[in-house]
């Protein structure tokens, strides 16, 4: 025969409802201790161990100047560089490659000197030199970009249209850990379009000067909305 069991009564009822409630808040508490650790784990990857991440920044209007008499192109781009990763980034050298949108024709240039182009042709340069750029940190400064190889023929000989494609050439880490293999990636080149509005032999070649190449439709001047004209009053009604 079956035993028969006796009916709850109001303490082992208040007793199970405890379990069951202490069984939900218990998996709650392992569910955000989970979460918790997840976000902890993340952070610290940011803070301390992500690889370098480097980014392009480039202002609206670049400058077009010679060197060598007027032989020589130079292309004077200000550029920053940020790096959002958490180790440091090393910068090689940085490469400018510029096509004619009417000619179709490409050049190559490298990044040859640091700061603004020179009128006087006997004041010194500041060579380029690697970068390295922290965790967290920026870099910004104008780079001066000269012909790779033969600087002749030119390539902007005439006003018009060019698109730019600016690459970094990075070091990769001397000892790679697991994390450098698996997610280290090449900084993604940065392509734009800017406008030479009109070229000057003379002008160039003496006297060195630099023509600002802006971005198409920029312009310094912010856009000033104009009210409509007043509509004429009609004529007054006698009342």
């Amino acid at each position: 025969m079956t035993p028969n069991n006796p009916p709850l009564g109001p303490s082992d009822a208040a007793l199970s409802s405890i379990v069951v409630n202490s069984g939900y808040g218990g998996l709650h508490a392992t569910i955000l201790s989970g979460f918790a650790l997840v976000l902890s784990a993340f952070s610290l990857y940011e803070a301390s161990f992500k690889t370098a991440d480097l980014e392009i920044f480039i202002p609206p209007v670049i400058q077009y100047a010679r060197d060598g008499g007027g032989d020589t192109e130079v292309f004077v781009v200000p550029i920053t560089v940020t790096n959002s990763g958490a180790r440091t980034g090393t910068v090689l050298s940085m490469e400018l490659t510029v096509e004619d949108l009417k000619t179709k024709r490409v050049k190559r240039y490298y990044s040859a000197f640091l700061g603004e182009h020179q009128i006087d042709p006997d004041a010194p340069n500041r060579s380029f030199a690697p970068l390295s750029i922290p965790g967290h940190g920026t870099f910004s400064d104008t780079v001066r970009f000269y012909p790779v190889g033969n600087p002749l023929p030119k390539l902007a000989e005439e006003a018009g249209d060019y698109r730019f494609s600016l690459s970094l050439v990075t070091a990769a880490p001397a000892r790679p850990d697991l994390i450098d293999r698996v997610l280290t990636a090449k900084p993604a080149p940065v392509v734009f379009e800017r406008t030479l509005p009109w070229i000057s032999e003379q002008q160039l070649g003496s006297r060195r000067i630099t023509i600002s190449m802006p971005e198409k439709g920029w312009s310094a001047a912010p856009t000033v909305e104009t009210a409509p004209p007043a509509q004429p009053e009609g004529p007054s009604v006698p009342k």
